[in-house]
């Protein structure tokens, strides 16, 4: 071979090396922007039960650079149930993309569990659309993005930049709407940073990473996210197939969005009410302001944790304390009256009866 038919090999290789190595990025390119920012409102609500109304507040930012292929997505807010059954679900979460992983941080717990992707296309921006149809265009803080609908589904994407998430099933909406934009922008590596918790693998065969935790019912606003996804099933129903019309698939989709505040309340109820029983107790022997708000202490945070806010006792005399001992005597028989039905409620419209 002549030393100028190697020098040709030579240059051909590092040739295909220099362009093929961009190319390595682009099955990760998620937006057709390449960097920036993207402020969220987060609302919506509706009717969970005859007797139990659901309102979701909050906010969320979006930041990504490298097409998308480094991502993250903070929110926060609360999803709050009132009337026959009253709680709030706070919720603050981090999810950071990077690549084929997945590293999501866990306020509660203080933990960060890291999943590598099966599949390219997960992390691919197509997967955004899967299953919807483009309708049409509409404008969102000052842009035209494109619609794109199913069955219950509205999303707007703007160069494949989510502009608009929105879930309408059943009398319960779910809004994500962007409220500020701002695109090729420096995203530098410490605004794309996670909670310095501890990591744990969840892994690709299932069950590992597995915890208590994990097996709980999903909160309200885990389950929009995964009607989002296209990840929901009812009863082995996609909720992308389900007939809105039928009053036995709206049931069945309600408790399963009310599973967890269904599960939270049995569980607290029986504690509200010996909470209640050492209270009035407790109340009927102390003498002093100090030692009647203590009483209630741990009758307040029981309340707190189901979206009531009792307010502490300001006054003490013997006028006062009749009058608390009447209210709670009220409120422990009432909640007694009610513990048979509450014990045999199989879900959250069954157990919302019995509280109205």
């Amino acid at each position: 071979m002549s030393l100028l038919n190697l020098f040709k090999i030579i240059c051909l290789s590092f040739f295909v090396l220099t362009v093929a190595a961009p190319g390595a990025n682009k099955d990760f390119k998620i937006y057709e922007i390449e960097s920036g920012q993207v402020l969220y409102e987060l609302s919506g609500g509706g009717q969970l039960t005859r007797e139990t109304n659901l309102t979701v507040s909050g906010k969320a930012r979006l930041r990504f650079k490298e097409w998308g292929a480094v991502a993250l997505v903070e929110e926060r807010g609360a999803v709050t149930a009132a009337g026959a059954i009253r709680e709030k679900q706070a919720f603050r979460s981090l999810v950071k993309q990077e690549k084929d992983t997945t590293l999501h941080a866990y306020y509660k717990t203080e933990k960060v569990l890291e999943r590598k992707s099966s599949s390219k296309y997960s992390v691919h921006g197509e997967a955004q659309i899967r299953n919807l149809k483009k309708t049409g265009t509409m404008e969102i803080a000052g842009l035209s993005c494109d619609v794109w609908e199913g069955p219950g589904i509205k999303k707007c994407l703007y160069e494949g930049v989510p502009l608009l998430l929105e879930i309408r099933l059943h009398g319960i909406a779910y809004t994500k709407k962007a409220s500020d934009v701002n695109f090729d922008i420096n995203v530098s590596d410490d605004k794309c940073t996670v909670p310095d918790f501890s990591i744990e693998e969840f892994g690709l065969i299932r069950g590992i990473g597995m915890t208590k935790n994990k097996r709980k019912p999903k909160e309200v606003i885990e389950i929009f996210k995964d009607i989002l996804k296209g990840n929901f099933v009812v009863s082995g129903m996609d909720v992308n197939d389900t007939n809105q019309s039928s009053d036995k698939t709206k049931i069945e989709f309600l408790n399963r969005v009310g599973q967890s505040m269904h599960e939270n309340q049995k569980e607290r109820l029986p504690q509200l009410l010996l909470s209640l029983e050492k209270s009035r107790e407790c109340i009927q022997r102390v003498e002093s302001l100090r030692e009647a708000n203590e009483c209630i202490r741990e009758l307040r945070a029981i309340k707190k944790e189901m979206g009531e806010k009792m307010p502490f006792i300001y006054f003490w005399n013997d006028k006062e304390e009749n009058a608390h001992l009447e209210r709670m005597d009220k409120e422990i028989s009432n909640l007694k009256s009610r513990m048979s039905c509450i014990s045999r409620a199989q879900n959250i419209t069954e157990l919302s009866a019995c509280m109205k």
